[in-house]
């Protein structure tokens, strides 16, 4: 039992989202602040978890709560597409909780704007980057009481009205010495609501068994684990895999890394872990399109592997190359011609509007699509992470339309979402009604339609078909 007197609370604030994609979205276990609250468990802290999202807490209602714990330290999880809530949260609670409350923040977009997002915001303390170490030793500084926070690396603090930036951390080599997130602090599983398509069977939870991308893409944001590709071993993957199967019943998980294929070797290994210890699992990745093979791809689906999510980003060279992708149409093409020869579903994850866009590239890339006929394709409006090369570059350019960056969402047809970014010769509404026709011109197609109702096998699937193909005619 814990014995420290610390009271800590993790939140995952309240989001407000709309548009017709609404009901087909991710809703997913956070598991950044599962790894911290693990290990401040293994430090004997009392920590408890909110997770206002599955459960559809209310900022009012998750007062109330706070209001009963009435937590030392009020800790909270934001990306760039929730901070503005995020702080709309925070500000609305620093006025009702006592006085003493420890208001703290974490996250991509902080770890990008520290300065700002504190100067702007009402949080006492930030913490940049990996939390799980650097938030422990702020916790343990709190309840000495001795407050020497200049010694806390990767802390955010003021100081006489200033912010203090401390140095940073450096990333955690050993990612086996992490215990596996709490889970038992977030509600139950079916709460968690993958998007229809993004599983096999449920229970699904979501794992991270890397961290870090070597990879120079424009538009990725890689601010909290930085350029160093570092992963977890085979046996310590696959034994989460085994505590999530016989603790909490999962029959599918998605693995949440950028880089999962990157290291074939390692993968090959977590493959044959899972076939020697005969585990009932079927699972899903992400991969680019140059790390895999027909090796791999086979031994893959012979450990359960079912569907791998490709970032294809683009169908002409042109801006592949503008992005600093690495990778060619030939490439996504045999990726996606070798995943169907093993049997292993696909799902293209395309983005519209980078820099060098025009009128035919975005033809070209919804031709591509419809030629690559993957089983799932997810077409995004670009989003410009602050601290990414894309943001830099734009913003020296004077083309950063604005900074709100709540006002965005993946969710094109939002009333409220508005675009960072526009190429030059294009509009925002082009940029919009490109992503809906793509939609519609990919799914609404009767070769696509055929070989979907063939692949119904049962009611949650027609179920799942049902509402992808009303969230399409809607866009």
């Amino acid at each position: 039992m814990p014995d420290k007197k610390t009271k800590i609370v993790l939140v995952n604030p309240p989001q407000e989202q709309t548009g017709s994609l609404e009901e087909v979205s991710n809703v997913i276990m956070p598991l950044g602040i599962a790894y911290i609250a693990a290990v401040l468990k293994k430090n004997e802290f009392n920590v408890e978890i909110l997770d206002c999202v599955p459960l559809k807490i209310s900022r009012e209602a998750l007062g109330e709560k706070l209001k009963k714990i009435n937590p030392d330290i009020l800790a909270f999880t934001a990306t760039v597409l929730t901070i503005t809530n995020a702080i709309k949260v925070a500000n609305y609670l620093k006025a009702i909780l006592p006085e003493d409350t420890v208001f703290v923040i974490g996250g991509p977009h902080f770890t990008s704007l520290p300065e700002k997002t504190l100067e702007e915001a009402c949080f006492d303390f930030g913490i940049l980057g990996e939390g799980e170490y650097s938030f422990l030793e702020f916790v343990k500084t709190i309840e000495s009481g001795k407050k020497k926070f200049s010694e806390i690396k990767s802390l955010v603090w003021r100081e006489n009205g200033n912010v203090i930036i401390n140095e940073r951390k450096l990333p955690i080599k050993n990612l086996d010495e992490i215990p596996y997130p709490a889970r038992e602090l977030f509600p139950s599983l079916d709460f968690y609501a993958p998007m229809p398509g993004g599983y096999k069977r449920l229970p699904s939870a979501h794992m991270i068994t890397s961290r870090g991308c070597p990879y120079k893409c424009t538009f990725c944001d890689r601010s909290v684990f930085g350029n160093k590709f570092r992963a977890r071993t085979a046996n310590n993957v696959v034994d989460e895999i085994e505590v999530l199967v016989k603790e909490y019943g999962v029959k599918d998980i998605k693995f949440f890394d950028d880089l999962f294929t990157i290291d074939k070797k390692r993968v090959m290994r977590i493959c044959d872990e899972i076939l020697n210890k005969k585990i009932d699992i079927s699972w899903s990745c992400s991969s680019r399109v140059d790390s895999v093979d027909l090796e791999l791809l086979h031994k893959m689906k012979k450990a359960g592997c079912w569907m791998i999510s490709y970032g294809i980003e683009s169908g002409n060279q042109v801006v592949l190359d503008r992005i600093k992708k690495s990778i060619t149409l030939e490439q996504s093409m045999q990726a996606i011609k070798w995943s169907k020869k093993v049997g292993i579903k696909t799902m293209a994850l395309i983005i519209i509007g980078m820099p060098g866009e025009t009128k035919q590239s975005i033809e070209d890339t919804i031709s591509f699509a419809k030629k690559l006929s993957t089983d799932v394709v997810a077409f995004y409006a670009v989003m410009v992470y602050p601290g990414n090369e894309l943001y830099e570059i734009i913003k020296k350019e004077g083309k950063l339309l604005h900074e709100n960056f709540g006002s965005f969402s993946c969710l094109i047809n939002s009333s409220s979402s508005k675009l960072h970014y526009v190429p030059d010769g294009l509009t925002e509404d082009y940029i919009k009604k490109s992503i809906s026709r793509a939609y519609k011109e990919f799914y609404i197609r009767p070769s696509y339609m055929i070989r979907q109702l063939f692949s119904i096998k049962s009611m949650v699937d027609i179920k799942r078909f049902w509402r992808g193909f009303k969230a399409v005619i809607k866009i």
